[in-house]
């Protein structure tokens, strides 16, 4: 059939119909067409929302006590199922490249959203005249709770020196300067002064507990000796 007879068929077709049958035909092919497109744009966005629920594994490599670790934690929105985690050698880390791998690395385990976890890798093998940072060749595997999908993939993790450490001497650092501050306050309260957290001398009482409580018991008012230093001074 040629393409002249075809348009001649459309044309019949058309002269015997009248306009508001065109009309209605072409209202209903516009309605159809938005149709399939919200229904495609919703299959679209459900697509990313679940893609948007997936786990995500993130891992922090460091030294404690010349041991290193691998923490890995979920910071996705779902579970991550049968983890399994092969690591295959570390690099870079001096004479000490033997694995000395934890339970949790040799078995599967599982990671709820902001579930954390963290097992031995070996012995850090920095020494006095030799410094190294670490690297780590591993294969990761998981199921993702969002849609049950299997991820397999490999990476290399770099080592973070002395990350830890930093954090628990700033928080010791600061649990001794509060402890400063609270001792600076009794010791305003109790001698009546005015010592302030930055001071450094060694300021003798010019009273005592003892004192104060025995006089207020007795009903004694003893004078202050530096209102009498001051008087002196006044009359001379």
């Amino acid at each position: 059939m040629c393409i002249k007879h075809q348009l001649n068929e459309i044309i019949e077709i058309l002269k015997n119909n009248n306009i508001s049958n065109i009309i209605a035909s072409i209202s209903a092919i516009i309605a159809l067409g938005a149709l399939i497109v919200t229904i495609v744009s919703n299959i679209k966005n459900n697509k990313r929302y679940i893609n948007s629920l997936k786990p995500l594994l993130s891992f922090e490599f460091y030294q404690i006590n010349g041991m290193l670790v691998l923490a890995v934690k979920n910071t996705g929105m779902t579970e991550a199922t049968n983890i399994k985690l092969k690591i295959k050698k570390i690099k870079n880390n001096g004479d000490n490249n033997k694995l000395m791998l934890d339970d949790l690395f040799k078995s599967e385990f599982m990671l709820y959203p902001t579930e954390e976890v963290q097992g031995i890798i070996g012995i850090y093998g920095e020494r006095i005249d030799k410094e190294v940072f670490p690297m780590l060749d591993i294969d990761i595997s998981y199921i993702q709770g969002n849609d049950n999908k299997d991820i397999n993939y490999s990476r290399t993790i770099s080592f973070k020196k002395n990350i830890y450490g930093r954090n628990q001497l700033s928080r010791i650092e600061d649990s001794i300067e509060s402890i400063s501050y609270s001792n600076n306050r009794i010791a305003n309260y109790i001698e009546g002064r005015t010592l302030f957290a930055f001071d450094r001398l060694n300021v003798f009482p010019h009273n005592s507990l003892y004192k104060d409580m025995k006089d207020a018991i007795n009903n004694v008012d003893r004078p202050d000796e530096n209102e009498n230093i001051d008087e002196d001074n006044t009359k001379s």
